[in-house]
């Protein structure tokens, strides 16, 4: 037996949606180096790239073996399709100390009444970095009380950690 079930929200013209504040949190860790992975991740931010509004604002954050800031805020889309095309993954898996940047990035440009989110895409391998991965959830829920949220994006199979990535997520 097979049963399907639609669920679908509410749709906003994009006209009426309020101003975004996006972060791009994106696992860059040796992990990522997969067809499935780090290539896909990048067609999708192009893809919301294209999407973005010339009042929405994207910051970019990779992590591997540490966190970067590659992209300050911006809402010119040519330097951001840039700063994404040229992401390449290498090294170990450190996300806790990037989640923290993303937070402080999200808090630096908040809108009030505005969407502010954080988007991290992984496979959900955080091999190295997290001690202690309910202060984590905890740091997600606390975030979400204070207006930004998190919205964690799954990428490939295999390793891909999906009980840690839907505990991040329902935080």
């Amino acid at each position: 037996k097979l049963i399907r079930i639609g669920i679908k929200a509410q749709d906003i013209a994009a006209k009426q949606l309020p101003p975004a504040n996006l972060v791009f949190l994106v696992d860059v860790s040796g992990s990522m180096d997969s067809e499935d992975k780090l290539p896909l991740v990048k067609k999708t931010l192009q893809i919301l790239t294209e999407q973005l509004r010339p009042q929405d604002k994207v910051t970019l954050i990779t992590y591997a073996s540490g966190e970067k800031l590659v992209l300050p805020a911006t809402s010119d889309k040519e330097k951001i399709l840039a700063a994404v095309n040229q992401l390449e993954a290498g090294g170990s898996t450190s996300g806790e100390q990037a989640i923290q940047l993303a937070y402080r990035e999200a808090q630096k440009h908040f809108i009030k009444n505005g969407i502010n989110r954080i988007l991290l895409a992984t496979d959900g391998d955080f091999n190295v970095g997290i001690t202690d991965f309910n202060a984590l959830k905890d740091l997600a829920a606390e975030k979400r009380k204070s207006g930004i949220s998190l919205t964690t994006l799954g990428y490939g199979q295999g390793n891909y950690n999906e009980r840690l990535m839907e505990q991040l997520a329902d935080a």
